[in-house]
């Protein structure tokens, strides 16, 4: 399968990641649907020959984690962003989803001191915000 990209359409992050930049995730390990739970996609860390960002250099494991957690986590609402899973024969089949990145995590193992595993659920939809 090929590599899951994520694209900034709005919000602004606290201005460090402009509207459009894209993001791809390469080497997943697991890709999680469920129409009641957000989509959960897990992969492993390791340096890049390119950016992951379309937007910076961003291409070692430390360069990548320091990226996720002071770039992409959401300050906002309106920080809104869109999946893109690609289809195993042609982009008709592509499952493309706009919505939030509502959780990240990264951890790292005794038995793989080298390698991180990161993982983030995406809630597909637009986040309702009401007034008390």
């Amino acid at each position: 399968m090929a590599d899951i990209v994520i694209k900034k359409l709005s919000g602004n992050c606290g201005d460090t990641v402009p509207v459009n930049t894209t993001i791809t995730i390469r080497n997943f390990q697991s890709l999680d649907f469920d129409l009641n739970t957000p989509i959960t996609v897990s992969w492993t860390l390791h340096d890049q020959s390119s950016s992951i960002s379309s937007d910076a250099s961003i291409s070692t494991v430390n360069e990548q984690i320091y990226y996720w957690i002071n770039n992409i986590q959401p300050d906002s609402i309106e920080d809104s962003w869109e999946i893109t899973i690609p289809g195993d024969t042609s982009p008709t089949w592509d499952i493309v989803r706009k919505g939030s990145i509502r959780k990240m995590s990264f951890n790292k193992s005794s038995n793989a001191p080298t390698l991180y595993e990161g993982r983030i659920e995406f809630q597909s939809g637009d986040v309702v915000a009401g007034e008390a």
